[in-house]
């Protein structure tokens, strides 16, 4: 069976979808790194460890800049650090940027936390074009600490799986319309996934999606500094995020479009746990991943 993340990435081949001007990919890359430079002013400010991760993080390796295919910008930050970034987001950011996280005062839009861009449009293929994540926005991820006793780990590990799928169900349940169902069913298999993501979404619908992350986010928390540290709500869901903490902190440095950037510690050891031993290599066209854009505005001024 195949990924929910890689069944989408086989519908986007449909020609209906969205295609971004060369105009748009440049104006949008230009939001994408303003905000990017806000958020780490903000940090650096207040002394908090901000550094690229996932595709951002390769493309700061291998292209010292945007992978040309992608268009987006992921961040990470220890979860103490996160925590004091929500008390001084309003008052250091809260003019052009809203900050949407689990359990924080304006709740969870998303399974993790993201800092959204105010006045504009970004509409992902299926979603709900009203809605409040429909913005160009920067992906926040936390790292967590991890327990060393590995039936702990496992136990927790367990927990944290199984709240975040239950919470992607009942998402798709609750934000469910017509141009999410269009798009999933345009294939079989398509179809056959958004069947299963309905029923049991609704066998989860108890329980709302905000409460259900809110939950998953408390699970990953650990207050016990350890060996390890993992992104339970990263491409790899829990397990296959865990690495040495060495890994990700101290952070080391890198370059992004021509600025001095932070990454984890390791970024070999990070990013060929994610992408593999070739990560250098190109990938096929047809293995790349995508981006499922509908539609796009930004600020008038911008």
């Amino acid at each position: 069976m195949k990924s929910y993340k890689t069944l989408l990435n086989s519908l986007s081949n449909d020609p209906s979808l969205r295609q971004l001007t060369d105009e748009e990919i440049t104006k949008l890359r230009a939001v994408f790194l303003q905000a990017f430079r806000d958020l780490s002013k903000c940090c650096k400010k207040h002394g908090l460890t901000l550094m690229l991760i996932g595709g951002t993080a390769l493309g700061a390796v291998r292209h010292k800049g945007f992978i040309p295919w992608d268009d987006d910008i992921d961040v990470a930050m220890p979860r103490a650090d996160f925590e004091k970034l929500k008390k001084v987001f309003s008052k250091e950011l809260g003019r052009k940027y809203i900050l949407s996280s689990p359990n924080y005062k304006n709740n969870a839009n998303n399974r993790f936390p993201m800092m959204l861009v105010k006045d504009t449009l970004f509409v992902e293929a299926g979603k709900d074009p009203d809605s409040e994540e429909a913005k160009i926005k920067i992906d926040i991820f936390i790292i967590d600490n991890v327990p060393e006793n590995k039936l702990v780990r496992t136990v927790k590990g367990l927990r944290c799986t199984v709240l975040m799928f239950i919470a992607s169900y009942v998402e798709s349940y609750e934000k469910d319309s017509r141009a999410y169902r269009s798009y999933m069913c345009k294939t079989p298999e398509g179809k056959k996934a958004y069947k299963r993501r309905m029923l049991l979404g609704r066998l989860f619908s108890f329980l709302s999606f905000q409460q259900w992350v809110n939950a998953a986010d408390k699970a990953f928390r650990y207050k016990k500094k350890t060996s390890l540290m993992s992104i339970p709500s990263g491409r790899g869901h829990y397990f296959g995020e865990i690495r040495p903490a060495k890994t990700f902190l101290p952070v080391s440095k890198g370059t992004f479009e021509g600025m001095s950037v932070n990454l984890p510690g390791d970024p070999d050891d990070y990013i060929s746990n994610l992408y593999g031993k070739d990560y250098m290599t190109l990938p096929p066209e047809d293995k790349r991943e995508r981006h499922f854009i509908m539609d796009i505005k930004f600020k008038e001024n911008s």
